[in-house]
């Protein structure tokens, strides 16, 4: 682990990647990034050891959380076999910028929600909960294409202006 956090930082760190873990594969993910904070480099082999999952599973849960960048692998030649063998672990400072970046994702996202229920009017079907603009709506003459029910103009949409007002600022005051 990288050096320059203090030992609660650490903790908020560790708790962070569990959070991004479980979001991210479920229970199974938890598991997996619960044995690398506890061990630290493990091959996927110990990994499936520790935690009594399936080899096939360990495997599709590090190639997640690679693609996010959560964990990298430090790949070493074994003596013996001659093979290449990947170690997985982390770093406080690579889990910090991931969560960072999603929450700005995140507040992005809703920021462009929140715009787009303020000029636009939702239309939901009454019978699957499809939803859709005003604009397709017209273009479908107010019928589901999905089911062919009717579609109803949503009366009460979620304001998002607050949600978003609050995540920029938890965004501008999460420094460890």
């Amino acid at each position: 682990m990288a050096s320059g956090f203090s030992e609660i930082e650490l903790n908020k760190i560790r708790i962070l990647f569990l959070f991004l873990a479980q979001k991210l594969a479920g229970e199974s993910g938890l598991q997996v990034a619960a044995a690398i904070i506890s061990n630290g480099n493990l091959t996927e082999d110990e990994i499936a050891k520790i935690t009594g999952l399936p080899i096939a599973d360990v495997r599709n849960i590090i190639g997640t959380f690679k693609s996010e960048g959560l964990i990298f692998s430090i790949k070493e030649r074994d003596p013996d076999t001659g093979w290449t063998v990947n170690y997985w672990s982390t770093d406080p400072l690579v889990i910090y910028r991931v969560f960072k970046n999603r929450l700005k994702q995140a507040i992005y996202n809703l920021s462009k929600l929140a715009e787009l229920l303020e000029r636009e009017e939702i239309y939901v079907c009454e019978e699957c909960g499809y939803k859709t603009l005003s604009d397709e709506a017209e273009k479908h003459n107010y019928r589901c294409p999905v089911c062919g029910g009717d579609l109803r103009k949503q009366d009460e949409l979620p304001d998002f202006r607050e949600l978003v007002k609050e995540l920029k600022k938890a965004y501008t005051e999460f420094e460890l």
